[in-house]
């Protein structure tokens, strides 16, 4: 059974400022220096969950920019150079897209609803059809009103998600 919510009304409202506050870090701050690996053991499975969501928005026009490899090694940071993490990112990699195994974990929590979707878009160019459908296809899956994905993309400058 799939967990799917609706955030809506005042529970929407605080995810929009969470939103607004850069819930994904995207500078390094004192005690984060902006990757998204964890610092902790706690976050180590959300912060797997925002690699393979950055892995699987890459995936979605069918192929890798450099500008989008670069991206995603610059957000895991030093951890790309340990083997295991090394072999993970290759299963990753090889794996099929699906957006049930990318939200898994997520649903519950508008944070990391929004947390996940913003990995997401900043992790792709948004320059194909297919990462549309993708964007929109996650933001339906997560639950999340198509005003606050649309006050995402204006707040990291990325360009509006077609919702054709």
């Amino acid at each position: 059974m799939s967990t799917r919510r609706h955030w809506s009304g005042a529970l929407a409202a605080q995810v929009e400022r969470a939103a607004a506050q850069h819930v994904l870090a995207t500078t390094a701050e004192e005690g984060h220096d902006g990757t998204i690996m964890p610092h902790s053991p706690a976050a180590t499975d959300h912060a797997l969950r925002l690699v393979r969501a950055m892995i699987a928005a890459t995936k979605a026009d069918g192929k890798l920019t450099d500008d989008e490899r670069e991206r995603l090694l610059d957000r895991i940071g030093p951890a790309q150079f340990d083997p295991d993490v090394q072999d993970w990112l290759q299963r990753e990699f090889r794996a099929p897209l699906d957006i049930e195994r990318v939200v898994e974990g997520c649903c519950d929590s508008p944070r990391r609803s929004v947390e996940l979707y913003v990995a997401s878009l900043m992790a792709i160019d948004l320059d194909a059809p297919e990462e549309h459908e993708w964007l929109r296809r996650l933001a339906g899956r997560l639950g999340l009103e198509r005003r606050l994905v649309d006050a995402i993309h204006a707040k990291h400058g990325a360009p509006a998600l077609n919702w054709g």
